[in-house]
């Protein structure tokens, strides 16, 4: 936990908070923080600051909010639409958009989904909610991304989802065959999207190239989602000044 998020519903008038579980054991056995030791903190949606600790044991730590005035960093210029992976590795990718700046993504049902996935405990709203929580206190930002669900390729582009997210950007398919060797630091939106682990068929690549995808390769090894998304995003990102 590189920072403390605290939503504004749990501030009192006077800026202080309690926080339990995870978080107060996380202050207590690895910051070590005594009262009037200060611990990094950001306002959920809003900025970055300090706040001071009151009390702190390991199951409870009573704070109060200093300050929340730095903004928090800017967005990637990455926009991921992503197959339903496996429920693993989607808290695994939750957890890698929210740290990485990522403020919009969609997942969508492949032909190699599961349906499944769909039911798995991980997709409940409070449960996604927890994982972009934790992603953004890796990444020390408090901006939750906004994400999107469809249910088949089809409602993704004949929805006007695919033409809103790729309108002005660069829009790629990670897809190793018949394809262009991946950019490096693309300026501009780039929309990103990343098949199941067994790949897309030639169907959906054909769909995505009909609606302007420009299928793009990284090498012939075949990654995890996670892993697919976070070097590509990597490999893809530009600087906050280009």
């Amino acid at each position: 936990m590189n920072l403390l998020i605290v939503e504004e519903r749990d501030l009192a008038p006077d800026g202080v908070f309690t926080v339990g579980g995870d978080h107060a054991e996380h202050i207590f056995c690895i910051l070590h923080a005594k009262p009037g030791d200060v611990v990094r903190t950001g306002v959920l949606g809003g900025g970055i600051g300090t706040a001071v600790v009151l009390e702190s044991t390991r199951h409870s730590a009573t704070l109060r909010l200093e300050r929340a005035d730095k903004t928090p960093p800017p967005p990637s210029n990455i926009l991921p639409v992503i197959a339903l992976p496996r429920p693993q590795s989607f808290k695994k990718t939750l957890h890698f958009i929210a740290s990485s700046g990522i403020r919009r993504a969609v997942f969508f049902h492949a032909a190699k989904t599961e349906k499944s996935y769909w039911t798995s405990s991980c997709m409940a709203p409070d449960a996604i909610r927890s994982v972009l929580i934790e992603g953004l206190e890796q990444g020390c930002t408090t901006i939750l991304p906004e994400l999107a669900f469809v249910r088949s390729l089809r409602e993704f582009f004949n929805g006007g989802l695919s033409k809103q997210l790729t309108d002005g950007a660069t829009a790629l398919i990670g897809h190793p065959v018949d394809a262009a060797p991946c950019p490096v630091s693309v300026p501009g939106n780039v929309v990103l999207a990343i098949g199941p682990e067994g790949g897309f068929t030639p169907d959906e690549v054909a769909a995505f190239r009909d609606n302007g995808y420009a299928p793009v390769s990284f090498g012939p090894h075949i990654l995890r989602v996670e892993f697919a998304l976070s070097y590509l995003a990597g490999r893809l990102a530009s600087s906050p000044e280009s």
